[in-house]
């Protein structure tokens, strides 16, 4: 009889094993404070921290964790609502399960700027949140990781076919981080889609805030300031409006949710406002023929992005569609087919490509002055780059030679012609 010791020794352990998801949690964590203060203080050189706190580097301010923990209990009622979307199935997952999800993201979102719009108009200083963005953190830290114990503990009782395969390694710090579960629900409420969508929307609200505070401040709006609001909003109102494709994504999908997605989720909201706020604390103004350029390639990018996904999710719900005449396919031992043309004969990661042209239109609206705007890109590529990596295994694992021959025949992984 095998012990326990080599239980662990066989298990395939991901991101560096125990020593390495402590260091990724320490990452995660300090990054996002880093960036949060910089948003915070308007203090934009990479290597200037200067972070003025009256409660001290680590200590949480219970209150604000209320307040944030009762706006996520808000977006758990508004998932559940029968109302703004419909019951949407997912991707049959390795237990045979087939879970429904409600795709309503596009009313929540509403909900919320309607909610800040009624705030504002009856006369709250958005000030009071973007001068705490520091303390918001550091609250939802503090909640991220409580609710991971929870999940840890949780997962430990979880039905079998219900666990994260890749988050049972019987080693309490990697499967914590990793996430022992892979969908935890309470009935119909899905904790982890609630999460990833709360985290979008948070983004949102924090972008619109700073937009408030420019006019409040200045009593006019700064026009890149407004480009940019404008652009990410567009992004994020097409990302909910083509739910379909978000549920069967890999973090939804794939991903256990342990403190490695949670603290993910949280970034979201904290990282993804650097280029708002930079430009409101700069006062940042485009020339005109910069502002147009900067048009042109988020245009570029969203289109990419829109139609090779679109291509695909059509591809995936029905391969028989008349539409979709024009896409050829190989076939592979496994029965499913793989597209070799059209988007998906360019590269194999299409909408990769434009992702990294929208974040890297978000970045160029900051200009040329300092680094950090552009941090969120370079972390951005660096992960699309390592989750190729991942699908190129798991494809490969799959569908064995026929991989490497569809390899052959879509040479390139995300750049045409480069990579």
């Amino acid at each position: 009889m095998s012990d326990g010791t080599e239980v662990r020794r066989s298990f395939k352990y991901k991101m560096g094993g125990p020593k390495g998801v402590v260091m990724f949690a320490l990452f995660f964590t300090v990054y996002t404070f880093y960036i949060t203060a910089k948003c915070q203080t308007g203090e934009w050189d990479l290597l200037d921290f200067r972070l003025q706190t009256n409660d001290g580097l680590v200590a949480v301010d219970l209150k604000i964790a209320a307040y944030i923990f009762l706006w996520f209990l808000a977006q758990c009622f508004l998932y559940i609502l029968p109302i703004g979307g419909h019951r949407e199935p997912g991707i049959i997952l390795p237990s045979g399960d087939r879970l429904l999800y409600n795709t309503n993201a596009l009313t929540a979102l509403t909900a919320n700027i309607a909610l800040l719009a009624a705030a504002v108009a009856l006369g709250y200083d958005v000030r009071r949140m973007t001068s705490s963005l520091v303390s918001m953190y550091k609250a939802s830290v503090f909640l991220c990781f409580t609710f991971s114990v929870y999940l840890y503990v949780r997962g430990g009782t979880a039905d079998e076919r219900k666990k994260n395969s890749n988050g049972c390694s019987g080693n309490v710090a990697y499967d914590w981080f990793i996430g022992r579960e892979l969908n935890p629900r309470w009935r119909s409420l899905d904790i982890k889609y609630v999460l990833f969508r709360s985290g979008i929307i948070g983004w949102i609200i924090l972008n619109l805030c700073s937009l408030v505070e420019n006019w409040t401040t200045f009593e006019r709006f700064n026009s890149t300031l407004l480009l940019l609001n404008m652009i990410q909003l567009t992004y994020v109102a097409d990302y909910f409006w083509f739910e379909s494709g978000v549920i069967v994504s890999r973090d939804i999908v794939h991903e256990g949710l342990g403190y490695n997605i949670l603290i993910q989720f949280v970034m979201i909201p904290f990282c993804f406002c650097v280029q708002t706020r930079y430009i409101l604390t700069n006062d940042t103004r485009l020339p005109n023929t910069a502002f147009c350029c900067i048009a042109i390639i988020y245009t570029t990018g969203y289109y990419i992005y829109r139609r090779s996904n679109s291509e695909k999710n059509d591809f995936r719900k029905n391969p028989n569609d008349p539409k979709l005449w024009y896409l050829q396919t190989m076939p592979t031992s496994s029965g499913k087919r793989l597209l070799i043309n059209s988007w998906w004969g360019m590269c194999r990661h299409p909408n990769y490509l434009g992702d990294l042209i929208i974040s890297l239109s978000y970045a160029l609206c900051t200009g040329f002055s300092h680094v950090v705007p552009y941090l969120g890109t370079t972390f951005l590529v660096l992960l699309l780059l390592d989750r190729e990596r991942q699908d190129n295994n798991g494809c490969k694992q799959k569908y064995g030679t026929d991989w490497d021959k569809y390899c052959r025949i879509v040479k390139y992984r995300i750049i045409p012609g480069i990579y």
